[in-house]
């Protein structure tokens, strides 16, 4: 335990989880066995890791530094502007194109198309009947069209956003193995062999 270590506030709580699986630990019962007054002992054992924190971490560097480095970047990414809300419109605008369109372009053709057969009846109103009539084909074709294409973006998009959240790495799981690794090295590297060389009278063995 030579280079002493900070250790974070966010950091203390799974160093006390450490601590109090090292002072269960067999090497460490055994050696307060001969230790005069067994709680006093486990206090003394407990107050003296945590004023040596900086020096037992030492013994954890390369896996916390790790898991440091891993918790850095995943609060980086989290702060960096997300791809998702381009999607959002991406999926937003096909879905205009593939629903609202087909849905007013359709309407807007039955009532051409029904316009242009009523006005169609009446001899003095051929032209503008057959005007509304070829309006009314022209905006079924719209609608046709507009589905068509619509309805293939927004399963392109779906593909595509499938396809991304498959090539994400599991950064959960990753920090998660990371955590547990440090957390075991700091017990059995760390906090265990300093414990019990603080149990058998060495208090600056770390030093």
């Amino acid at each position: 335990m030579h280079k002493p270590l900070r250790l974070p506030q966010q950091d203390r709580a799974d160093f006390e989880t450490a601590l109090g699986r090292a002072l269960a630990a067999p090497q460490v019962r055994e050696a307060l066995r001969g230790v005069e007054g067994g709680a006093r002992g486990v206090e003394s054992l407990r107050r003296a890791a945590r004023e040596d924190v900086e020096f037992v971490l030492a013994a954890a560097a390369p896996e916390y530094e790790r898991y440091a480095a891993l918790r850095a970047s995943a609060d980086a990414v989290v702060r960096l502007p997300a791809d998702e809300p381009e999607r959002e419109r991406a999926s937003g605008w096909w879905g205009v194109l593939g629903v609202v369109v087909p849905v007013i372009a359709g309407a807007a053709a039955v009532i051409f198309l029904l316009l242009g057969f009523a006005l169609g009846l009446v001899e003095d109103l051929d032209v503008l009947a057959h005007a509304l009539v070829e309006a009314g084909w022209v905006a079924a074709g719209v609608a046709a069209v507009s589905l068509l294409v619509g309805g293939l973006g927004l399963l392109g998009a779906a593909a595509r956003s499938a396809e991304a959240a498959g090539e994400e790495p599991d950064g959960a799981g990753e920090l998660l193995r990371a955590r547990e690794a440090w957390r075991a090295a700091l017990v059995e590297r760390g906090l265990v062999p300093y414990l019990v060389v603080q149990a058998n009278g060495a208090p600056d063995q770390g030093r």
